[in-house]
């Protein structure tokens, strides 16, 4: 490849006061990047481009009709790997941004890393946080309103406390129970239980719709909506990670990594009632 560096062709969305827009197609990697041709060529635009098809799988199994029980495994399961890789590519871009190297005990859970999704989740908030927090950036309030919605949104927190508990222990709840003794690890149902009621105390439409429920409604219909509450909370979540790359919070590199992660279909970034600082 000699000195020249992979192109990325992506639309680059940006954000509005309305939502999100594309304004067009850019843009050559790696002007002062400190990975290789090689590392971008064969390691992140790879990884990249499983993220967002990872992820994109799940958003659609989470949202399709029909009873969650039949699909809880597989949205789960999908996720916790969407997650996890985006996560970890945001994380070691940003490390590497500041000159400290892709982080060599990644693999490792008991560390922090590896399958450990709800410590990550807070390592990269914490990582945030703290760029954010130096303030000086164009779009000030605008990152702190995000920055709020990720520490307060209560869907996102059950969601990493569920998606680690599978990944680690949960997929292998049924098998443990076959094994005999005492088992910890718990099931699926379960811990999306938690997941979908954070989603109905946290919503007044949603929990209204689950009272006419109780009292004899149609439940397809709120089903429906509760799977779609619980999909754009997390689709709200990847949304913000990918778009503080756009602002640079997370350094150079993560700018077009972050745009080519975002979904095409991302929804407008509402921040949460409280975290609206505009």
């Amino acid at each position: 490849m000699g000195a020249l560096r992979p192109v990325l062709l992506t639309a680059v969305k940006v954000p509005t006061p309305g939502g999100i827009c594309r304004i067009g197609t850019l843009g050559s990697m790696g002007r002062g990047s400190a990975f290789t041709d090689l590392q971008w060529l064969n390691g992140l635009l790879p990884e990249i481009t499983s993220a967002r098809r990872v992820l994109a799988s799940a958003d659609r199994l989470l949202r399709q009709d029909g009873a969650l029980e039949r699909d809880i495994d597989a949205v789960l399961a999908t996720y916790s790997i969407g997650v996890e890789r985006l996560m970890k590519l945001a994380l070691g871009t940003a490390a590497v941004s500041r000159g400290e190297g892709w982080p060599k005990n990644m693999g490792y859970t008991r560390e922090g890393w590896g399958h450990a999704l709800d410590e990550m989740d807070a390592r990269l908030r914490g990582t945030i946080s703290e760029a954010v927090a130096a303030e000086g950036w164009e779009h000030q309030r605008l990152l702190e309103s995000w920055v709020c919605t990720l520490d307060n949104d209560p869907v996102w927190a059950a969601a990493i406390g569920a998606l680690p508990n599978y990944a680690d222990a949960g997929r292998y709840h049924h098998l443990d129970q076959i094994r005999g003794g005492e088992v910890r690890s718990r099931s699926s149902q379960d811990m999306w239980e938690e997941v979908e009621r954070a989603a109905i105390d946290s919503s007044d439409a949603l929990a209204a719709h689950y009272r006419r429920t109780l009292e004899g409604a149609a439940f397809e219909p709120f089903e429906r909506e509760l799977r779609s509450a619980v999909a754009d909370a997390i689709k709200r979540w990847v949304a913000i990670i990918c778009l503080f790359g756009f602002h640079g919070v997370l350094g150079e590199d993560w700018r077009v990594i972050g745009a080519d992660a975002l979904p095409d279909d991302a929804l407008p970034v509402r921040t949460l009632a409280g975290c609206d600082f505009l």
